[in-house]
């Protein structure tokens, strides 16, 4: 294989991964504070290991960012999202680097996001107050686009 092909191929091995991963995690769990930790460490291993072959990897980077979604307190949550200007139409936040529905669509994957109570299952309040705040309707209760999580999507 010339280099640019075997280049070619690692990238795409690379953005193949990252889209599993992100179709299982979203699929399949809901991410504790303690899992994110693991799951962060996790997935910088396969960051860099994508590092060493290929040049196109800025998926693994903005996935790095959305975990952190799962570490944050919620009422930093804002700033995260929006950016420091905490404005829905900032060009700091996740929401301009990830896309909102994609950054909201991993948030609502965090373990607390929602809450038991006698009438079910339900979001928690300071999702409800955040989304609210945002001005934003929660798209984790579409069907989920997994089109929407491949690695040649930036938003």
């Amino acid at each position: 294989m010339t280099p640019q092909s075997l280049s070619t191929f690692w990238v795409a091995i690379s953005k193949r991964l990252y889209e599993k991963i992100c179709s299982r995690l979203l699929q399949n769990y809901y991410v504790s504070t303690t899992g994110a930790v693991i799951l962060n460490r996790d997935v910088e291993a396969l960051r860099s290991v994508a590092m060493e072959a290929g040049t196109d990897h800025a998926h693994w980077d903005i996935l790095r960012e959305l975990l952190t979604l799962y570490m944050t307190p919620p009422n930093a949550l804002k700033s995260i999202l929006v950016g420091p200007e905490r404005e829905v139409q900032s060009t700091k936040g996740l929401f301009y680097r990830a896309g909102q529905t994609k950054s909201l669509i991993f948030m609502s994957r965090r373990m607390d996001f929602k809450t038991r109570t006698n009438a079910g299952v339900q979001k928690s309040e300071w999702a409800e107050r955040l989304l609210a705040d945002l001005g934003v309707s929660d798209p984790s209760e579409q069907a989920l686009d997994k089109s929407m999580y491949s690695a040649g999507r930036t938003k």
